[in-house]
């Protein structure tokens, strides 16, 4: 059986994958330091070879190790790397509930944006929303395991204004 692994930089690319599940091409060609061109190629080597897999998601090819993850974790994962539903988690989470408005002039995208990235966050189960009256207010359904995935799978980049979130939560 070939050792699909045997060359260093394959090995790279899987270590890298394995600790940050749902990274894309680009990016992994940004931490690698690696030409896009060479990395597909090995990337799609992997694929082939049943040691990694691929999903296609608005716009983006994310990558995850074969086995290590479930689907569930993937969407969660998948939505976690992107950086508008990110900061509205990570709002979320720090303050329980907040309507359009509050999370909004927190954020400097715009109504619609926000509108389109709550119904996303929504529809995949993460937000849950509780009308009283006229108003909508949001919440993050499963904080726990939110909070886990983000522990046990720690963001591939620093991102400076989220550290002092992260440092309130815990």
């Amino acid at each position: 059986m070939e050792d699909y692994l045997a060359l260093e930089s394959r090995r790279k690319i899987y270590d890298l994958i394995e600790k940050n599940p749902g990274l894309h091409l680009s990016k992994i060609a940004f931490l690698l330091n690696i030409r896009k061109s060479l990395l597909e190629y090995h990337l799609l080597y992997l694929e082939k070879n049943q040691v990694i897999t691929a999903t296609k998601e608005e716009g983006f090819t994310r990558y995850y190790v074969v086995g290590k993850i479930g689907v569930k974790e993937k969407k969660l994962l998948s939505l976690l790397r992107q950086d508008i539903p990110l900061r509205i988690i990570l709002f979320l989470l720090q303050h329980s509930q907040a309507k359009h408005k509050e999370i909004l002039e927190n954020f400097t995208i715009a109504a619609s944006t926000l509108s389109y990235h709550l119904k996303k966050l929504v529809k995949s189960g993460i937000v849950m929303v509780i009308v009283e009256g006229e108003e909508k207010k949001y919440f993050v359904s499963n904080e726990q395991e939110i909070i886990g995935l983000r522990i046990r799978y720690k963001p591939y980049y620093a991102l400076d204004s989220f550290q002092d979130i992260w440092k309130d939560l815990y």
